[in-house]
């Protein structure tokens, strides 16, 4: 199976998710504390949240050089197993960084912007 990649700009294009599965990427939360992202087959992806030391198992979608994660809050045993939020979270692909550009939460049955900052670094740098 061919990947296709088209560099353009720094930002990558993707031509399907074989370039992303199995690939790693973190961001750093404190010096010792850091969030991950896993792509695996099937279009699904782990989001090991350090904070809370859990990983959420959510689906991913690829655009040209956009990414789509969506997912839902499963952490919490003590609400018997009550899903409490979901998100849904747009990243652009640009050299080996992912940028938020767009982030939302379901409050009460609609879904709502969450304020992203836009800045030169990346969210997430590829590590593997």
């Amino acid at each position: 199976m061919k990947i296709f990649l088209i560099m353009l700009f720094g930002t990558i294009i993707l031509q399907n998710d074989n370039h992303l599965i199995n690939s790693v990427w973190s961001h750093k939360v404190t010096d010792k504390c850091f969030d991950k992202l896993t792509f695996e087959p099937d279009n699904v992806v782990l989001e090991y949240d350090c904070e809370l030391n859990y990983t959420f198992h959510s689906s991913y979608s690829i655009s040209k050089d956009t990414i789509s994660i969506q997912g839902k809050d499963d952490s919490h045993s003590e609400d018997n197993g009550k899903i409490t939020s979901y998100w849904r979270i747009k990243y652009l692909t640009k050299n080996n960084g992912l940028y938020v550009i767009e982030s939302k939460e379901l409050v009460e049955g609609k879904w709502k912007n969450k304020k992203v900052h836009s800045n030169v670094n990346p969210d997430y740098l590829r590590i593997k």
